[in-house]
């Protein structure tokens, strides 16, 4: 079992710039309680909105360079961009240097339902497939900048996600995982191991997605951790299961994206 602590990065939070936060939720509500979480760096990922452009996520670059210079934990600007099939991706080489880094969401299907009434989902097959699809397509895009995978192959908002997680074979897995490392993609570990939308362990956590994240390692991907908070009191109390998620997965130090390190 790893002893040291691999969890003091957290690249995927959210502020008020993201729709779905409150309006109360800042880069300084985190902040006061990283010490606490044992977290010495931060990155800022909202939302990408292609009615609003980037300059919205973009907003917050002031915000952060003031905090910079009155903390010790570390503040990078990141973003999260969907990849649907039916828009053009915002980003490209050139707008994505704008950014620290990049968070790829390629399972938002079902809470962007609109967007994906012309596909048959009705069943755990047709889900699954879709969500590998979508993983593989985020695998191979290429932004010029750090790029990572967020909740990977976790079917948000789904009905019977178990179900979704427990068709996936370990040979599907492992071609989306060695893909995922062929193009240098990270592999969030993320709140879904520990949501109770799936089954659960006595540690509160997934044996589904430990199981993925297990296969991950095999292939050679490298990591980070995301809690996806869009407000304070889901930052707090969740990165010692993240680290247990990671430790249970066999992952180490070495298995780290550089970005994910202090």
């Amino acid at each position: 079992m790893n002893s040291k602590k691999l969890c003091v990065a957290d690249l995927h939070l959210h502020t008020n710039l993201s729709a779905c936060a409150p309006k109360t939720t800042t880069v300084s509500s985190y902040l006061e309680h990283c010490n606490s979480e044992g977290i010495k760096k931060i990155g800022i990922s909202n939302h990408l909105y292609s009615h609003k452009g980037i300059e919205h996520t973009l907003q917050i670059k002031d915000e952060i360079r003031s905090l910079q210079n009155n903390t010790s934990i570390q503040i990078l600007l990141g973003c999260e961009m969907e990849m649907f099939y039916d828009e053009d991706f915002m980003l490209d080489k050139k707008t994505a240097r704008n950014f620290d880094y990049v968070l790829l969401a390629p399972s938002h299907i079902f809470n962007s339902m609109p967007r994906y009434e012309k596909f048959d989902l009705s069943s755990p097959d047709k889900i699954r497939h879709l969500l590998i699809d979508n993983f593989k397509r985020a695998c191979v895009l290429d932004l010029g900048v750090p790029t990572a995978i967020c909740h990977p192959l976790y079917p948000i908002c789904a009905p019977n996600q178990q179900e979704i997680l427990d068709g996936m074979t370990d040979a599907q897995l492992a071609e989306c995982y060695t893909l995922a490392a062929r193009h240098n993609k990270s592999i969030e570990i993320h709140a879904c191991l520990y949501r109770n939308t799936v089954t659960l362990d006595e540690e509160g956590l997934s044996p589904s997605y430990i199981h993925m994240l297990s296969i991950a390692k095999q292939c050679g991907c490298k990591f980070h951790f995301g809690c996806d908070a869009h407000e304070p009191f889901a930052f707090i109390n969740t990165h010692g299961l993240l680290q247990r998620a990671a430790e249970r997965a066999g992952i180490c130090e070495d298995d780290l994206w550089d970005l994910a390190r202090v």
